[in-house]
């Protein structure tokens, strides 16, 4: 027996979409309504064999006889004029008083299509009933996979050239590059341009820049190396009103506290050796601008102490110097990557100065707080980013990525992007485990937390403790057989040849 696949139209009545009533009272079809397009314009031009028509029901009672008398008049039309096409009246069984309830909606609906044959060609068309109907046909489309197809009624006057209905199918378009260029384009001048930008990222610069436009304030930025607070200070700094003053950036981390000193405050001629001339300092230079003290928590306490001078009574001293410079007014905007209230605690940092430096406290998020999906789409960011820059991709193994991606690192997104930057030069056809720095191949900063993935850790661990003698570590380990080990070793990339 063959078995003909039918290509069937689904719609739903239009109570008033469908109908319209006189001065008197009385009920008749729209000519250019909702289903009495589709018959005309529909049906035989896009060859459908079978149209079904939902009705609602009404367990009121209150519009059973209107329900009943629009249901007549679409049968007399259809037999008058279209009585060659095949169409049948289905109850939804969605009734009156579930006209706005999503979910009865959408169960309703799912059911109703699944009771159809599953080999036939099944079109919806949505455009006629309360929104919630709508958007439960979007949301069933999204949902059941290639079950059905969906379209609206398009009008000849929105078609040009065209003087009858036509479909439009919907089609949802998923492109997460689309998305992420469309984000980038409209907060466009805010966020940096080379940097990973996630809903956590975007969270944490719409805060800052909330923050930049209120100039009489300080900001403090926490967050680990390599999570770009740099970056985040110079975007505060362009997307406040004093972007148009001087912005000066210092690490404070890696100066002694006599050239810290001079550098912040400048210096007179002999304050030191080689001081030849006076020389102004940062604070002076940006005098109504942005000062940018990066790894502020790792300032002395003499250095804390001169800070606070300039930050409560807008005065320096310079080095050498015992006359005061007033009326510096800088914006301060700091960083560090240690836990700074913790070091306030330990009577290791200034509570007076912590507190000038706050409550504008941003802190950005590392690498590792982010669930795999997120740091998946950070190394790939990464990874196109390089692309461009080298005009090639990177051939990564399997074993390789799967490295990477569980790597937990700790250097976060600097680190990232120095790793994968560091594998273009190489020589090889395909990125393979022993390619990656050898911190990756020993686990120490795994994310995965499974049973395998600590045993292996554990395993490697000795094997590097036991200096890659294989007989030492499968007698630590007590593990039975050396042949087994070894190709465990040699599978996980670290195997290493006694000589």
């Amino acid at each position: 027996m063959v078995y003909l696949i039918m290509k069937i139209l689904l719609s739903l009545i239009g109570f008033n979409e469908d109908f319209e009533k006189k001065k008197d009272g009385t009920v008749v079809l729209r000519p250019a309504g909702f289903s009495a397009s589709i018959f005309k314009d529909i049906i035989l031009q896009y060859k459908f064999d079978k149209h079904i028509i939902l009705l609602t029901e009404d367990s009121s009672g209150e519009i059973t006889n209107e329900l009943a008398k629009r249901k007549y008049l679409l049968k007399e039309h259809i037999n008058e004029f279209h009585s060659s096409l095949t169409v049948e009246f289905l109850s939804s069984g969605i009734d009156k008083s579930d006209l706005q309830n999503f979910p009865v909606i959408e169960s309703r609906l799912r059911s109703l299509i699944q009771s159809i044959d599953a080999s036939d060609e099944l079109h919806v068309v949505a455009g006629t009933g309360p929104t919630a109907f709508s958007m439960a046909w979007c949301t069933l489309n999204l949902a059941m996979k290639n079950r059905f197809l969906l379209h609206v009624l398009q009008r000849p006057e929105y078609t040009p050239g065209s003087r009858v209905s036509t479909l439009r199918e919907i089609k949802p378009f998923v492109s997460e590059l689309l998305d992420d260029t469309l984000r980038e384009f409209h907060i466009g001048g805010k966020l940096p341009v080379d940097i990973f930008i996630d809903e956590m990222v975007k969270e944490e610069y719409e805060r800052a820049h909330t923050y930049a436009q209120a100039v009489d304030m300080h900001i403090l930025i926490l967050g680990e190396t390599g999570c770009g607070k740099d970056k985040m200070a110079e975007s505060i700094y362009a997307n406040s009103p004093l972007s148009n003053k001087i912005y000066k950036p210092i690490n404070c981390a890696s100066l002694p506290d006599e050239v810290l000193y001079s550098e912040l405050f400048g210096h007179v001629k002999g304050a030191f050796t080689g001081a030849t001339s006076d020389r102004k300092g940062l604070f002076e230079e940006c005098n109504g601008g942005t000062l940018f003290l990066d790894e502020i928590g790792d300032i002395s306490p003499f250095m804390q102490q001169s800070l606070l001078r300039v930050i409560e009574k807008n005065e320096i001293k310079k080095l050498g110097s015992n006359k005061l410079q007033t009326d510096i007014v800088v914006r301060i905007i700091a960083a560090t990557n240690v836990n700074l209230y913790q070091k306030c605690k330990e009577g290791k940092f200034r509570w007076d100065l912590y507190h000038r430096l706050t409550p504008p406290e941003i802190v950005i998020q590392n690498y590792r707080s982010r669930n795999e999906q997120q740091r998946k789409r950070a190394i790939a960011f990464y990874l196109e980013k390089l692309e461009k820059i080298w005009g090639r991709k990177l051939n990564i193994s399997k074993d390789a990525a799967a490295l990477i991606e569980n790597y937990s690192f700790p250097g976060n997104f600097r680190e990232i992007l120095n790793t994968l930057k560091s594998l273009y030069p190489l020589k090889t056809d395909i990125i393979k485990p022993e390619h990656l720095p050898e911190r990756f191949r020993f686990y120490e900063n795994e994310l995965n937390e499974s049973y395998e993935t600590v045993l292996k850790q554990h395993c490697i661990r000795m094997y590097k403790k036991y200096n890659y003698d294989l007989a030492a570590t499968r007698k630590a380990l007590g593990y039975g057989n050396s042949t087994q080990l070894k190709n465990k070793f040699i599978e996980w990339g670290v195997y290493k040849e006694q000589v």
